[in-house]
C-alpha cells in the first residue's frame, strides 16, 4: 500500500493558488484520460493488473504505470504500486488511480487493498478511483469508504473499455464552414 504523503502537501499548495470553480480537479479530462487508459490496459489485463496513479503535470493529465506479476492458479493476484509512485513528476498534482482486473478469473467486484489503498489517498484533494471489471465495464467508487461492502454500493458504471472514444465536436457556427461537398477538388 502505497500513501502520497509527500505528494499530497504540493497538491494542496497548488489548489490554493486557484480561486474560480475548482479547477483543480479537471473531472472531464481525468475521465476521459481514464477511460483511454483500460482501452489500453484492460485488453493487456488478460492474466494480470495494471495501476495506474493519475496526474496533472505541465497541463497534462497523465498516469504513471505499473504492471502486476501474472495471477496465479489460485487467482491470488497482486500488483506492487511503488513503480507507478515514483514515475510521477515532482510538482505534479496528483488527481487518482486505475486499476485493471484480469479478463481471466478476475473479480467484479473491489477488494480490501483496493479500497484501503485509494481510503489513505482520501486527503488528496480531487482524488478519485477507478476500476474495470474483467468484462471491461469501468467504474469509480467513493474513496471515503472503509469496507468493501460500502465502496461497492457507491459505485458509479462509467462505460465499458470496448467501448469506442467519445469525440467532441463543436457546433458548426453558421457562415463559417462550408459542407464538404461544395469544397473545390484542389483542397
Amino acid at each position: 500500500m502505497i500513501i502520497l504523503v509527500g505528494l499530497s502537501a504540493a497538491a494542496h499548495a497548488e489548489d490554493e493558488q486557484h480561486s474560480s470553480p475548482d479547477p483543480a480537479c479537471p473531472r472531464s479530462e481525468v475521465l476521459a484520460h481514464v477511460q483511454a487508459q483500460f482501452r489500453l490496459y484492460g485488453p493487456l489485463s488478460e492474466r494480470r493488473e495494471y495501476f495506474g496513479f493519475i496526474y496533472r503535470s505541465n497541463g497534462e493529465v497523465e498516469s504513471s504505470v505499473a504492471m502486476g506479476r501474472v495471477c496465479g492458479n489460485n487467482h491470488v493476484c497482486g500488483i506492487k504500486i511503488a513503480p507507478a509512485a515514483k514515475g510521477i513528476p515532482a510538482g505534479a498534482k496528483v488527481l487518482g488511480e486505475w486499476h485493471t482486473h484480469p479478463l481471466v478469473d478476475g473479480s467484479r467486484n473491489l477488494s480490501v487493498q483496493d479500497v484501503r489503498g485509494a481510503f489513505h489517498n482520501r486527503h488528496i484533494r480531487c482524488y478519485t478511483a477507478f476500476y474495470s471489471a474483467p468484462n471491461g465495464d469501468i467504474y469509480r467508487w467513493d474513496v471515503s469508504q472503509t469496507s468493501v461492502p460500502t465502496a461497492m454500493n457507491t459505485r458509479e458504471y462509467l462505460g465499458n473499455h470496448h467501448d469506442p472514444p467519445v469525440v467532441a465536436v463543436a457546433p458548426l457556427r453558421p457562415g463559417k464552414a462550408r459542407p464538404w461537398a461544395e469544397l473545390p477538388e484542389d483542397q
